[in-house]
């Protein structure tokens, strides 16, 4: 019986409990009737999922059968709610902090959306044209933000925010461009998040932000780049250039621009710095030097690491050859941020740490070709002996041989 009835007991717990596991979505709900496809939609949304349904966004009472009934005064029902009822909506659950708890969701969207240039022209210039809530998340099929499939998960950010700053016609009202999305795409980030899926590249929500978006001020880029460039900052704030003030340099988008960011290379110095300096003036001469340096460790580096390549292919023992290049290759990348201090002398000393390493890299091959040569030219010595050896002996072998048979 034991056998039988244990098995029963938990098939009955478990399908008596299928509605609590659903979300608790109630089976009468009569806004489906004329709804069912936003419904579909619901019921695979995020709020779905949580028995989050019609009546709390629209009003009305989903109990009622009768659609007058259900949508009657008293009901709080709103139909389709505009773009201020659709904020005042989401924040109604959002904002509070009682609520929001149960899921671990922040609860300042709404009071950051406020501050916003959207929220501001929308809720303050009654400017529906602007971005609300569904313009970014969606309507009834919301996603949660870690889903892939959802419109402001890290990777789909530009194409969302595409939909508007793309789109002419839109920005023209507004004096904006409209090619911000195209140019960001051929960025160094842009690349970064389409080819090579790295989701925690910057995108437009990293540096604009997202419920509180804002073009960042003059005063603000350095910060704004120093969130994810940590040394770049530290070192420029050592600079010249920072000492000049914020106002007199607007920081990282002076040399490297914006939306259209390109991987830095050594011609930054002859194509940014002729922008505020005369050809001939010390500020050009020591671009040169860090120019200069920079290459001529990035030579180096590709040198080194040609030599280590072939001595392997050779057959040669390189743990130490390896060792060094390691040390070359954090040297050459160290000098990326560390050039925003402007000093030549603290480039100089890494360069000089470089050419050293090199040095020694290519003294020590040397080094070992030359044993490598002397063990070849010994085996082959010892070769020939082996062989002459050999003949000796088979001489002799032959030699008592035929004397065997002469007795015989």
């Amino acid at each position: 019986f034991q056998q039988v009835a244990v098995p029963f007991f938990f098939f009955v717990i478990f399908f008596y409990n299928i509605p609590f596991l659903s979300a608790q979505i109630p089976e009468e709900n009569s806004c489906v009737a004329c709804h069912k496809d936003y419904w579909d939609e619901v019921k695979g949304s995020i709020h779905g999922q949580q028995g989050i349904l019609c009546n709390r966004c629209h009003g009305g009472d989903p109990t009622k059968s009768d659609k007058a009934a259900a949508k009657a005064e008293g009901t709080g029902y709103i139909g389709v709610p505009d773009k201020k009822q659709i904020v005042e909506k989401c924040g109604q659950c959002h904002a509070d902090v009682e609520t929001m708890n149960f899921y671990g969701v922040r609860t300042d969207q709404l009071a950051r959306y406020k501050t916003s240039m959207h929220g501001k022209r929308l809720l303050l210039e009654g400017d529906e044209k602007v971005a609300a809530c569904t313009d970014c998340h969606g309507y009834h099929d919301i996603s949660n933000v870690a889903d892939p499939n959802s419109s402001v998960y890290p990777a789909n950010i530009p194409k969302t925010c595409g939909k508007c700053h793309g789109n002419r016609k839109l920005m023209d009202a507004y004096k904006l461009p409209s090619d911000i999305p195209d140019i960001y795409k051929k960025s160094v980030h842009g690349r970064a998040l389409y080819e090579k899926k790295d989701i925690s590249v910057a995108q437009c929500a990293s540096c604009h932000g997202g419920h509180g978006a804002l073009p960042p001020g003059v005063k603000g880029i350095g910060d704004t780049c120093g969130k994810c460039h940590i040394n770049e900052k530290k070192n420029f704030l050592e600079s010249v250039h920072a000492k000049l003030g914020k106002e007199k340099f607007s920081e990282c988008i002076s040399c490297h621009g914006n939306h259209g960011v390109q991987h830095p290379s050594p011609a930054l110095y002859e194509e940014a710095c002729v922008e505020c300096h005369e050809p001939q003036s010390e500020e050009i001469k020591m671009g040169i030097a860090l120019d200069q340096a920079i290459r001529g460790s990035d030579e180096t580096r590709l040198l080194a690491e040609s030599l280590v390549k072939q001595a392997s292919i050779d057959g040669i023992f390189v743990e130490e050859e390896m060792a060094l290049l390691e040390e070359i290759k954090t040297n050459t990348l160290a000098m990326a941020p560390l050039q925003h201090t402007l000093s030549v002398s603290k480039i100089a000393q890494l360069h000089k740490k470089v050419k050293s390493a090199s040095e020694n890299i290519r003294a020590t091959i040397r080094q070992k070709r030359e044993n490598l040569e002397g063990r070849k030219r010994a085996l082959i010595l010892i070769w020939i002996f082996i062989l002459v050896m050999i003949g000796a002996l088979w001489t002799k072998y032959k030699q008592l041989a035929h004397g065997k048979d002469k007795h015989e």
